[in-house]
């Protein structure tokens, strides 16, 4: 920003462009930055000041001006994700639990499935929940910090790790007693999974959980 254009301003668009500047430098633009913002408006605001429009009645208060331009910048910037262990596992259990209920449920509607007991679809939903968050930990992580993809036969052993994992959780699952394990009739099932799946959109809205199936956002 020169001088030459600020002597072509009114005094009022002068105290704006003056209150407009420190404030910009408030939010902690630099200098570079505040010469380019303020040199986007200056041509406007002189060709119509000559017309006795003044940089208020364009662009409102300083203070509303800059805010626009600082609320901009931090949309543009995405957030970053949350990759807290536990939230993550919860996040991936929760979405597991809600596709083998509701899938279990419509399935069994139509008499076409087998009835799992409540604690069989909590013990599968987080098994299955904590074998993905593994893959995620043990395999991709690296490739979310780095950019690079992982090692082919790293990728395939954990695959096949977490595979044997999940069968192992099924099978245990199947073997609990029905004394403390009471089926769940389609329609409680079908519920179950819209509850999980409500409650982990609540929970990735409010804690911006990064999902553990697609590492890469």
């Amino acid at each position: 920003m020169s001088f030459t254009p600020l002597k072509e301003l009114t005094k009022k668009n002068q105290e704006f462009i003056h209150i407009a500047t420190n404030q910009l430098i408030e939010a902690g633009k630099s200098d570079q930055e505040v010469k380019e913002l303020l040199e986007e408006i200056l041509p406007t605001i002189i060709e119509n000041q000559k017309a006795g429009i003044t940089a208020r009645t364009l662009y409102g208060s300083p203070s509303e001006w800059v805010a626009s331009k600082v609320a901009t910048d931090a949309e543009e910037k995405p957030a970053e994700l949350n990759e807290n262990p536990w939230l993550m596992w919860l996040d991936s259990s929760l979405l597991m639990l809600a596709i083998i209920s509701l899938v279990n449920g419509v399935m069994n509607l139509f008499g076409q499935g087998t009835q799992y007991g409540l604690l069989t679809l909590l013990i599968i939903g987080f098994g299955v929940g904590a074998g993905m968050y593994m893959m995620y930990h043990f395999v991709y992580r690296d490739q979310v910090k780095t950019g690079q993809r992982p090692k082919f036969i790293k990728a395939i052993l954990f695959l096949g790790l977490a595979t044997l994992a999940w069968f192992v959780v099924f099978f245990l699952a199947a073997l609990i007693p029905a004394i403390i394990n009471p089926v769940l009739p389609p329609f409680a099932a079908i519920v179950l999974g819209a509850a999980a799946f409500g409650l982990r959109h609540l929970l990735k809205k409010k804690y911006n959980i990064r999902n553990a199936m697609q590492p890469i956002q």
